[in-house]
């Protein structure tokens, strides 16, 4: 009699098995997926998978969607169909609104697939990413929004489209950018070292004046007072009167003037300083050299007439 019930206690058992999909509520049916557990196995080979985890994407399941091009790269990361479960990571974060983890992800597939056909779509994608971090946008942790603007991302993200193409269109863009980005963070030194990069690199590119512009201006803002080094003040001043004789028709050349002449002012007062230090402390000929070199090459200056004034007193006490 035993014997009898174990082959109906089995059919029964498979059954129910079979019915478990209407019973159970972790359980999901859809036209595209059919019915899908809690755990879901991964598919046969990697094309069955890559649809499967595409039908959550398009349904705007993100989450679910991530689970299953994980488990693509995971068991088929040999596959053909790696690269595109790659940059579908970063399309689930980038649409869930979790911009520096789909930056993460773009970059991990041209560096782990250089040869994807994405790879021009990715670096325009990075480098809106970048753009928006660059405008103050807020960077995700844990799955909530931060509270400080990530424009240190930007930095990452436009350094990492200056690597990973640097010839590329967007890589130009993204040199660019990153000197912005820098200046942003008040990295003076870094935006200098940025912008001079786009002029080395992209010589014929329409961002060399804007570039020069730049230059000028990150050395400006990291100038010190007229008694104290120099050394910034005379690159800006270098760089503005190279954009004001190579650029004359740019729409930025009337502020380079105006900058220009704000350094020159800047740099004969030090040197007037620097006089009146030597003045004071009765050696005339070191004061005579810096008087005469504001008359000489600072002669626009309104420290001019007061350097030429010096020397006139100096000549009476020879």
């Amino acid at each position: 009699m035993r014997s009898l019930r174990l082959p109906y206690l089995i059919v029964a058992g498979l059954l129910l098995a079979a019915a478990a999909p209407s019973a159970n509520a972790a359980w999901v049916w859809s036209p595209q997926t059919g019915w899908v557990g809690p755990g879901g196995a991964v598919k046969d080979s990697p094309e069955e998978q890559l649809a499967f985890a595409q039908a959550f994407f398009e349904r705007k399941d993100y989450k679910r969607a991530i689970k299953e091009f994980r488990k693509l790269l995971k068991t088929y990361k040999e596959s053909r169909e790696s690269a595109e479960a790659q940059y579908l990571l970063g399309r689930c974060y980038e649409e869930d609104g979790d911009y520096y983890r789909a930056f993460l992800e773009y970059r991990k597939t041209v560096q782990t697939y250089p040869s994807t056909k994405r790879f021009e779509e990715i670096l325009e994608r990075e480098y809106q990413i970048g753009n928006y971090f660059l405008a103050g946008k807020k960077r995700k942790f844990f799955g909530t929004a931060a509270i400080i603007p990530a424009r240190d991302k930007a930095v990452e993200v436009f350094q990492a489209i200056v690597d990973d193409g640097p010839f590329s269109e967007h890589g130009q863009l993204s040199q660019y950018k990153l000197g912005l980005a820098h200046m942003s963070l008040g990295d003076y030194e870094a935006a200098v070292t940025a912008f001079e990069q786009v002029i080395a690199r992209y010589p014929d590119s329409p961002l060399v004046d804007d570039a020069r512009f730049q230059i000028a201006q990150a050395s400006l803002k990291g100038t010190f007072r007229a008694g104290y080094d120099q050394s910034p003040t005379a690159l800006a001043a270098r760089e503005l009167a190279a954009f004001v004789r190579e650029y004359p028709d740019s729409d930025l050349h009337p502020q380079a003037v105006t900058r220009l002449k704000e350094l020159r002012e800047r740099q004969a007062q030090h040197e007037f300083e620097v006089g009146r230090f030597y003045e004071r402390r009765k050696r005339s000929a070191s004061a005579r050299v810096y008087y005469e070199t504001i008359v000489a090459e600072f002669s626009d200056t309104a420290w001019a007439p007061q350097a030429a004034a010096k020397l006139q007193v100096l000549e009476q006490h020879m």
